[in-house]
């Protein structure tokens, strides 16, 4: 007997053995000008530019009315992710009594950074948000004040990489709590006016620093979802119906200190964040590690038809006899060959009986088999027939079926620079287009043992 599945179907186990290890996510001190705070990075073509109070002049030391050194924005150099050389000063203002803290770049290289008079540093429209043109890749020449400057604080720009999306925190009147983060939109050649994220991302407490990562994940620091009082770094999601329920980040980036200022790498494998675990507020940069997975294979359906045939049926007459198949799931079929096709996974009888056309009685049986259906051993990936974009999509493995080994965790990459660990995930497409979505896991037996399925998925408009 020849059986020729119509669809193929992966039968046995494909396990990669491959060195690899659990996602985590190392993190270490910068070692920016030890002493001084360091606050606020973001990364622009291999240079991390950053906020301090470090002594800029061996001469000239410049206070606000508490005394505290004035805050600078700095650059320096970054190789192999990490700071190397000596910060360089990149804006020496004129007035010396403003400390500039936070910054933001827009496609076009020019920097939106937010300033204030240290000698009001109470004052209600005292946060200024000013932009500033990039000019030779060294300094920058000219300032804007952006347009709602004046009527309340701005603070911590963030700005989309294709320029259309500006995030700010702001104590604006009619928020939920001591400052509130609001978005702008680049329409028409200008921004349009601020508009409240609204209470799934604002708390009664502090939003603060947010920063737009490539995959459409809006990360942010908050102090007012738990009882710690503590700053904790979140990420969220834009969709057509709104903001999506913040999502605490892992506890290696989240510490019992205060932890702001987060700047993620466009494939999420490191970044820096601000942090006052060891006391003052310093920078901290980090890696995650994600695990490979080299040997992943296309989900392969579930089916269970197959073509039947005999080749002793050549033997007879066709004139004189027919055929007919018996199958233990209580259908038959006639014919020398036959399609059929099963319920699903398990153990079947199948039979074929010689007829004889005149009596149409069964004469005798030619074949007997027992057949022996699984399932194919997989991480089988569930998702929404539609996937629109800007709209929050889950992906589920919970029908996965893993026979040799006990999982030990799952680590998903959508093809859109977002990753994620956990058994089932959510994410939200910013663009139309086919993207490969895969998820991975390793034994916890061995965790040189794993296996990853992928699927492809078309994002509509």
């Amino acid at each position: 007997m020849t059986m020729k599945k119509i669809l193929l179907s992966l039968l046995v186990a494909n396990i990669a053995l491959i060195a690899t290890s659990a996602q985590e996510i190392n993190i270490y001190p910068a070692k920016i000008h030890e002493g001084s705070r360091v606050i606020n990075p973001v990364v622009v073509d291999s240079t991390l530019y950053f906020a301090s109070d470090m002594r800029s002049s061996t001469l000239v030391t410049f206070v606000d009315q508490n005394d505290d050194n004035l805050f600078r924005i700095y650059s320096v150099p970054i190789v192999n992710r990490k700071p190397k050389g000596t910060p360089r000063l990149l804006l020496d203002n004129s007035n010396k009594k403003t400390n500039q803290f936070s910054i933001a770049f827009d496609k076009k290289r020019q920097m939106y950074v937010t300033q204030n008079n240290a000698e009001l540093l109470n004052a209600r429209d005292n946060h200024v948000l000013s932009i500033m043109k990039y000019s030779d890749r060294k300094s920058f020449e000219g300032s804007n004040t952006f347009k709602q400057a004046g009527r309340f604080n701005m603070a911590y720009p963030a700005i989309s990489q294709d320029g259309k999306l500006m995030i700010f925190a702001s104590d604006k009147k009619g928020g939920s709590g001591q400052s509130d983060l609001y978005m702008c939109e680049w329409k028409n050649g200008e921004w349009t006016e601020p508009v409240n994220l609204g209470p799934n991302v604002n708390s009664p407490g502090m939003e603060t620093t947010p920063f737009i990562h490539p995959s459409g994940k809006i990360f942010f620091a908050s102090n007012g979802r738990d009882d710690s009082r503590r700053l904790d770094i979140y990420y969220t999601f834009r969709t057509d119906e709104g903001f999506t329920k913040p999502v605490r980040m892992d506890i290696s980036v989240n510490s019992i200190a205060d932890d702001y200022g987060f700047f993620y790498s466009d494939n999420e494998e490191w970044g820096y964040l601000t942090s006052n675990r060891q006391g003052n507020d310093k920078l901290y940069y980090f890696t995650q590690i994600f695990p490979e997975f080299p040997n992943d294979e296309e989900i392969v359906e579930e089916n269970y038809c197959y073509t039947f045939y005999e080749e002793s049926t050549q033997n007879y007459d066709e004139n004189e006899f027919a055929f007919r198949w018996s199958f233990s799931d209580g259908t038959q079929a006639a014919g020398a060959e036959v399609d059929h096709c099963f319920n699903g996974p398990g153990e079947y009888d199948v039979q074929l009986n010689v007829i004889d056309k005149i009596t149409n009685e069964e004469m005798f049986s030619i074949a007997d088999y027992h057949v022996n259906l699984e399932r194919p051993v997989q991480l089988l990936i569930d998702h929404p027939d539609v996937i629109h974009a800007n709209q929050k999509v889950s992906f589920l493995v919970d029908a996965s079926l893993i026979t040799t080994f006990t999982p030990s965790a799952f680590y998903w990459d959508f093809g859109n620079g977002t990753k994620v660990k956990g058994r089932n995930a959510t994410v939200v497409f910013q663009k139309p287009g086919r993207y490969k979505v895969k998820c991975g896991t390793i034994a916890d037996e061995d965790s040189s043992v794993t296996l990853c399925n992928y699927v492809y998925i078309d994002v509509v408009q």
